[in-house]
């Protein structure tokens, strides 16, 4: 077929579906468009301007190659018209923009190598132009012996111009009006034996919707000995059928409902005897109520089936679906399914009444000065402790209280972040710190020593009697401190405030490399965007992200974790929080390589703060690890005193040390992540052989933030 011609019959008086793609760089073309513009009632339509305008501003952008095809002219005989269009591709391009990521680029692309034959162009108009409409195919091929009728018009999305006019002539002219570049073919009068074998040749898919029993039994049968599965879409209840001949070359017509089916016998019948064919077709018991009693009067008070527009249309959804599948691969076995509106729209549910699944029963957070001053000494050491923070609330401890001191080890089950223990490792040096201030507040004061690495790792805190007024004086703040996940006001910090959380964290045994200027923060919230992003993207990682938060409808402890109102996101923000909760649409992200977005929360909380600051400590060892912790959690405490909020924003591969981490962390990223982790350090500043135990965004925001839960001394 050339590019003048979209659409070919061999039918007589069907040449009025056929338009001319007329491209004005061509000679011939150009000649031909001075022909047809010297009949004065030809009409011109030029919104290329719009067009192309529309196509550069496509997301990602169309390459040089596109923007500059040439466009085309096409004539419509039947409209008496002239239409100026973007080329082939770019029309393409911009027709289909909208179908993304429904319809991927690459699948769209895969599509246009398909040809499908719709036989019936009643109910197979709707079918047809829905396929076009969604770029289903590259070539569609109809079938319809009838005209136009006026009584067709309740169903067929045709007009009163089309009276007299093949069906299948007017579906290929509304196609060629929505897409003139898209490949239809008209096959010449009804199906029988004589004309199947020339309609099935090269299809991949038939969508048959015609009202003769014999040809439906005819086509059945030679699709079946070629392997074409054949869709059809019964327009009552919203029956569709499919049947996967390409898949079995023994599978019975109908799948077996009618029985073993002659289609000479078939030739002829009248509407009153297709009826008990129809209705055993259906499954009489479960065919509408309406349906059902309109057969009983077919000949008598009706002439035929009734058919609404609303089914014929809901019929071109589900087999545009169907063919969806079928095309792209994706599971549909032989079968029925029925879409009926009607009874779910006897179903509704208003969102108003409807019963909620009771939420977890949650308990009140503490009043932790409180609780701590109603606490025997050692004890009240144990609970301070234990409001030290972890990653996700996980609380990776176990605490044990004896007469001399306190045991703390690591619980089993370490999730993939948590590599050879090193995040549990810093977690344990903020409960240290808060041990030891604690006891120098209750003057039991003793000494910590750190044993073992990895898993084994273990914390005793032996009880003295010293006490530290000094270290006291940070009890308020300490029991204070809690994660502030909302934004800051961007208010920079002064001199005298960076200066105090650098002491803090060098006091404690760290340091801290503390950025503060403004498009340095920019590009730490670039890196860590994409680290949250593949945090996301990695199925392990992901379901560890989401076991994190308790939703209302989790049975999950909520004094670990993080309960919804600690997010730091408003009403509007929990829809997208429960998007990203579903691991099919991160597994659909990940499969396109896409999920920029994933990361724009935490780029967007980076840019509302005041600094990013990561706490940091010479070795790389569990007990490093832990003293970096201890670091942390001191520059935490002195920033509570100072009126500042902090919110740790550490990357996923913190913890990783080579590749051979990275790729455990996550398949196939290492390099990504590698990259990450180079340009997050170089932006800090830190050298080799130097660790990074946490990442903290500072910022100023209004009033306390929520409080997370913790669980009973363990």
């Amino acid at each position: 077929m050339t590019d003048t011609q979209n659409a070919t019959t061999e039918r007589a008086g069907s040449d009025d579906a056929v338009v001319e793609i007329l491209d004005e760089s061509n000679a011939a073309d150009r000649a031909r468009l001075v022909s047809i513009e010297k009949d004065q009632s030809v009409r011109r339509l030029d919104t290329l301007r719009e067009q192309q305008i529309s196509l550069a501003a496509v997301i990602p952008p169309p390459d040089d190659a596109l923007l500059t095809e040439s466009p085309r002219w096409v004539y419509y005989p039947w409209r008496s018209s002239l239409v100026r269009m973007l080329g082939p591709d770019g029309f393409r391009r911009l027709r289909l923009d909208r179908n993304r990521n429904k319809i991927t680029a690459a699948e769209q692309d895969r599509l246009t190598g398909v040809t499908v034959g719709v036989l019936g162009l009643s109910v197979g108009h709707a079918v047809a132009h829905t396929l076009a409409v969604e770029g289903l195919a590259g070539t569609i091929r109809l079938m319809d012996f009838d005209t136009i009728d006026l009584s067709n018009l309740n169903r067929v999305p045709g007009s009163v111009f089309d009276l007299g006019v093949n069906k299948a002539v007017v579906a290929a002219r509304r196609i060629a009006e929505l897409d003139p570049y898209l490949r239809v073919e008209i096959a010449p009068g009804g199906l029988d034996e004589d004309t199947v074998a020339d309609f099935l040749d090269g299809l991949d898919i038939v969508l048959e919707e015609c009202d003769s029993f014999d040809a439906k039994v005819i086509v059945r049968d030679h699709a079946r000995a070629r392997g074409i599965p054949v869709i059809m879409e019964t327009s009552d209840g919203g029956v569709l059928d499919v049947e996967r001949f390409d898949l079995d070359g023994e599978r019975p017509l109908f799948h077996g409902l009618l029985g073993e089916i002659d289609a000479a016998a078939l030739s002829g019948l009248t509407t009153a005897q297709k009826v008990p064919l129809g209705i055993t077709l259906l499954d009489a018991a479960r065919v509408t109520a309406r349906m059902a009693a309109s057969a009983v009067e077919l000949g008598r008070t009706i002439s035929t089936w009734p058919q609404l527009g609303g089914d014929v249309a809901l019929g071109g959804a589900t087999c545009a679906a169907a063919v969806r599948r079928l095309a792209l691969g994706y599971p549909l076995p032989s079968g029925r399914i029925r879409v009926d509106l009607d009874a779910e729209l006897g179903s509704l549910v208003d969102p108003l009444t409807a019963t909620p699944p009771p939420p977890r029963s949650a308990t009140a957070p503490d009043d932790v000065a409180v609780t701590f001053g109603s606490l025997p000494d050692r004890e009240a050491v144990v609970y301070a402790g234990m409001r030290a923070p972890s990653a996700g609330n996980a609380q990776p401890w176990a605490v044990s209280l004896d007469d001399t001191g306190v045991t703390v080890t690591l619980r089993d089950g370490a999730q993939r972040g948590d590599i050879d223990r090193r995040a549990s490792a810093v977690a344990l040096g903020a409960m240290a710190f808060n041990i030891d201030v604690a006891a120098a507040a209750r003057s039991v004061a003793g000494h910590l020593a750190v044993t073992g690495s990895g898993s084994d790792l273990a914390l005793r805190y032996s009880f003295g009697d010293g006490a530290d007024p000094q270290r006291a004086d940070l009890l308020d703040a300490m029991l204070r401190r809690a994660t502030d996940r909302r934004p800051g006001d961007g208010s920079p910090l002064s001199d005298d405030e960076v200066d105090a959380l650098d002491t803090a964290t060098r006091v404690s045994g760290g340091f801290a490399r503390i950025v503060t200027d403004r498009a340095a923060l920019v590009r730490c919230g670039g890196v860590l965007a994409a680290s949250d992003r593949i945090r996301r993207l990695t199925p392990a990682l992901h379901a560890e992200m989401v076991a994190e938060v308790r939703w209302p409808d989790s049975d999950a402890d909520p004094r670990t974790g993080l309960t919804l109102d600690t997010l730091g996101v408003g009403r509007g923000g929990l829809g997208m929080l429960a998007v990203t909760r579903r691991s099919d649409v991160m597994a659909l992200l990940a499969e396109w390589d896409a999920g920029s977005a994933l990361g724009a929360p935490t780029q967007g909380l980076v840019a509302s703060g005041s600094a990013i600051v990561a706490i940091c400590q010479d070795g790389d060892t569990s007990a490093d690890h832990v003293r970096g912790g201890t670091a942390a959690q001191a520059m935490w405490v002195r920033a509570c005193e100072l009126g500042l909020s902090i919110c740790p924003v550490t990357p996923v591969s913190l913890h990783a040390r080579d590749d051979t981490d990275r790729e455990a962390l996550s398949p196939g990223r290492a390099d990504e992540l590698s990259r990450l982790d180079a340009e997050l350090r170089a932006l800090f500043g830190v050298d080799d052989g130097r660790s990074i135990a946490m990442v903290v965004r500072v910022f100023r925001a209004d009033g306390a933030p929520p409080v997370s839960l913790r669980r009973a001394q363990s």
